[in-house]
């Protein structure tokens, strides 16, 4: 068997004249966990659509397990080659049990194509414990915690190409994890991770693409780093430290985003007090926080802190307990939120965020849409694009027209646009849950000094996240959960 689980030899692919990978050679050895690192838009996205099939190259080839991938492929031929992907969304069907999500596809049947479902518990059982999982089958995955979920994801990943230690034999294959720990609280990627490393040590190959540069110098065996659309390092990991890694991703060095000075705050306005508000977590809740000031909220993943934003903002109704903006009192719904100068970015920018199949100018606009429309209920395209270039303009948002999807732009740039269509809006009070979660360090930095400019402007800011280093960096103040 040959030791590479895959092996990209000097692909290039291109869209519309702009190249997204230039002739990018790269090797995964079976048993290794190989990271992928690079900024939003460097061409990783590209990189595995072509490993999945979905993109043909413009020249060069894929080998993997030794098998070179022709194109077009499909997913049935990738999986008899021994690959397997999870994909940031991680496509689990939350209705249903997690035996029907892992055995789909796959479930025995008898002579009478009737399910032997006392067999596929059996079998679910054993996977589940050959990765450390004491879960029960017929559990609804509704019902599993985000890294509960992570880790089912995983375990559908590895389960065609990992044999098990009781198999006395190399499992071999190739892994691609896409993000697995994206909104993952610390405590919880190491658990992953003990799972990942488990399983690559018995011959599987792990294609690691992750934002986090700590995670490779942690768990990872190599490291290639990836930058407009060029292979710039390829190398065993103990050769880098974060700073090292952190210049080969944004191609200079990077100084990590610091407390700047503490304010002033002695005679500052209240702007929004918050009284007894309660939901399914969060218990009578009460806090102030004053004009011009960020405030954090965190804590350990289900303490409460990540459903402060949606009860602010009335997304999700609290079950008790009000809201006062400049002094006038109100039960927060969507509607009134916005009437008192409230906007809300969700931390889930693909399903409550952007509208993927909408051009970025329409996303960008879409806040103050009914300001846009003329007399004749025509929509003024001038006043539009003035201000689509504007927020463009002003976050560092580069495209080539704002008329191209939403979906086609970055995870980083999709971020900035909607925190910019909504800051251009003109809230007093910007509401964000894990507003840095997700994307590459030039961009977290970039999102980082949106808020703060914000801020330094007479905005209020309030955000949850469980990036720690982010909440110790940009809050003025900081509220800490518990069990709600």
């Amino acid at each position: 068997m040959s030791k590479f689980a895959l092996a990209v030899e000097g692909v290039t692919k291109t869209f519309g004249g702009t190249a997204a990978l230039q002739d990018v050679s790269l090797q995964v050895e079976l048993g290794e966990v190989h990271a992928l690192l690079g900024h939003n838009g460097s061409g990783k996205s590209t990189l595995i659509k072509v490993i999945s099939g979905y993109h043909r190259p413009d020249c060069g080839k894929v080998e993997v397990n030794s098998h070179e991938i022709h194109y077009p492929t499909s997913a049935l031929m990738l999986k008899d080659y021994g690959v397997s992907f999870m994909h940031q969304d991680i496509g689990l069907v939350p209705t249903l049990s997690i035996l029907e999500n892992l055995r789909i596809g796959r479930l025995e049947t008898g002579a009478l194509k009737n399910i032997r479902w006392g067999q596929e518990r059996r079998t679910v059982r054993r996977l589940l414990s050959s990765f450390g999982l004491d879960l029960s089958p017929d559990t609804p995955v509704s019902r599993l915690s985000a890294a509960e979920r992570s880790l089912i994801g995983v375990v559908r990943a590895f389960q065609d190409v990992y044999r098990g230690e009781s198999s006395g034999s190399e499992s071999g294959g190739l892994v691609v994890l896409d993000e697995p720990t994206a909104a993952l609280p610390e405590e919880e990627k190491r658990r992953l991770f003990d799972v990942i490393k488990q399983v690559a040590k018995h011959g599987v190959g792990v294609l690691l693409v992750t934002h986090h540069l700590e995670e490779p110098l942690q768990f990872a065996d190599r490291v290639s780093v990836l930058r407009d659309g060029k292979l710039v390092a390829s190398d065993d990991i103990r050769a880098h430290c974060y700073d090292s890694l952190a210049e080969l991703v944004v191609g200079h060095s990077v100084v990590k985003s610091s407390k700047v000075g503490e304010k002033d705050f002695s005679g500052t306005e209240e702007i929004i007090s918050v009284k007894d508000l309660s939901g399914r977590i969060v218990k009578s809740a009460s806090f102030s926080v004053l004009r011009g000031e960020i405030l954090g909220l965190t804590g350990l993943m289900g303490a409460g802190h990540e459903e402060l934003p949606f009860l602010l903002y009335g997304a999700q109704r609290p079950d008790s307990g009000s809201v006062s903006v400049r002094g006038k009192t109100f039960v927060p719904d969507p509607i009134r939120a916005r009437l008192n100068g409230l906007a809300f970015v969700s931390g889930d920018r693909i399903r409550a965020g952007g509208v993927l199949s909408a051009s970025v100018s329409e996303n960008v606009t879409l806040p103050v849409l009914g300001t846009l429309v003329g007399k004749m209920h025509w929509l003024r395209s001038r006043d539009e694009a003035s201000i689509v270039q504007s927020v463009l303009n002003q976050f560092r948002i580069r495209l080539s027209s704002p008329h191209l999807p939403f979906s086609a732009l970055s995870g980083g740039s999709q971020q900035k646009a909607l925190i910019g269509r909504w800051i251009g809006s003109g809230p007093q009070i910007l509401l964000l849950q894990e507003p840095t979660a997700g994307v590459d360090i030039g961009a977290s930095q970039d999102i980082i000094a949106i808020l703060r400019d914000f801020a330094a402007r007479g905005g209020t800011v309030i955000f949850s996240s469980e990036q720690y280093e982010d909440v110790a960096s940009l809050s003025d103040r900081v509220l800490v959960f518990r069990d709600g």
